[in-house]
């Protein structure tokens, strides 16, 4: 059967956000895609993978926007893009119940991915006599992507020398305690509240290790200061961002909504053992039976950007510690999950598969327009 014809608007250059998840998901998709479409400047169809708020139309052409959001409701720039659009992509179920309040235009799934060539299973084992137990953490240094969860578990894990914890993110770090102010300035309401020395108790009462008898002043006093604690805001060739998953003894992501999730789905791949919620985009393919959710509660949540008031799916910061501690007292068992994830990510979450995807979609489009064309004869 002949392939379908496609203009790919986006470009590996354009400005798609500093989102690595979209810049990754253009790139693979369109490379992943090429055995199932033909990609033309002059075909009918014109598809494009931005955030909505950066959409626009091409005149002319059947628009098709692939685009995700990550809380409750929508913002009102995304409210008119998707209806903007002819027809709209999304990776995962929660992005296309979010968008059907919103339009009745066709919404189709497309689950994103990784390269199984690429995103091998890593065998990993408990750390060596004086090797530090790493978990590593990715993203931008918002709340989002759970920036104040992993702070507050830094306050915790970093009085253990034989623990590290590694944080990739995308910003320039100035010090320690810029990056530390600018989170707590930006902190939703829920964290304001928090106590530290009460939800370290907490922790600490529910897991294996007590803190050191240090006053709370002296613990922040070292807060992000000492050895234990790597903060990297490199951009990291491929190889050297595979190196960094599989040097991870477990990847956690206490993310408040993702519209796929696609470091936790890599980090996985490489047989990780992961911490995330099961919840929005990462819940089509993270769970107990591959990994260790962390407890949530939908909460409010002001989007300054968007100026939307909206719930996110908060995860509880005490529990995303104490999932931390288990897996490190249970890593023997935390690996066979790890390795359970490799399979199934690299088995059934394939940019490949999605390409196949993608040309089903395109071809369901095309079906739709002619069928619009014979009805209005």
């Amino acid at each position: 059967m002949q392939k379908p014809k496609l203009q790919w608007i986006t470009q590996e250059s354009d400005s798609i956000g500093n989102a690595y998840g979209y810049a990754s998901h253009n790139r693979e998709m369109r490379r992943s895609s090429a055995e199932y479409i033909d990609i033309d400047d002059e075909a009918p169809v014109a598809l494009t993978i931005v955030p909505a708020d950066k959409f626009i139309r091409v005149p002319g052409k059947i628009n098709v926007l692939f685009t995700m959001f990550e809380t409750t409701d929508l913002p009102t720039n995304y409210m008119k893009a998707i209806n903007a659009a002819d027809a709209i992509i999304v990776p995962c179920k929660f992005c296309r119940d979010l968008f059907k309040r919103y339009t009745t235009k066709p919404i189709y799934i497309c689950h994103e991915g990784v390269n199984p060539d690429i995103y091998r299973y890593h065998k990993r084992r408990p750390p060596a006599s004086g090797e530090k137990f790493r978990f590593l953490w990715c993203g931008a240094a918002n709340p989002r992507k759970g920036y104040p969860v992993i702070l507050e578990a830094i306050k915790v894990f970093e009085a253990f020398e034989n623990v590290e914890i590694y944080l990739k993110t995308t910003v320039k770090k100035t010090s320690w305690w810029d990056t530390v102010k600018l989170s707590w300035k930006n902190r939703d309401e829920i964290f304001k509240k928090s106590e530290y020395a009460k939800d370290v108790r907490k922790a600490m009462i529910r897991s294996w290790q007590r803190m050191p008898k240090k006053s709370n002043a002296d613990a922040l006093r070292k807060y992000g200061k000492n050895d234990n604690v790597i903060f990297d805001s490199r951009k990291l060739p491929l190889d050297d961002l595979i190196a960094l998953y599989n040097s991870a003894h477990c990847f956690v992501l206490p993310s408040f909504g993702e519209g796929w999730g696609l470091t936790l789905c890599e980090a996985m791949a490489t047989g990780a053992p992961a911490i995330s919620i099961e919840a929005t985009g990462c819940a089509e393919f993270f769970d107990d039976t591959v990994g260790y959710p962390i407890k949530w509660d939908k909460k409010d949540i002001r989007l300054e950007n968007y100026e939307l008031v909206t719930q996110c799916h908060i995860p509880d910061t005490v529990d995303c510690i104490d999932q931390m501690f288990h897996v490190i007292k249970n890593y023997d068992k935390a690996l066979k999950k790890g390795k359970k994830a490799s399979e199934r990510i690299n088995s059934k979450f394939t940019w490949d598969q999605a390409g196949q995807r993608l040309g089903e979609i395109i071809k369901e489009i095309y079906a739709r327009q002619l069928e619009s064309e014979v009805a209005n004869v």
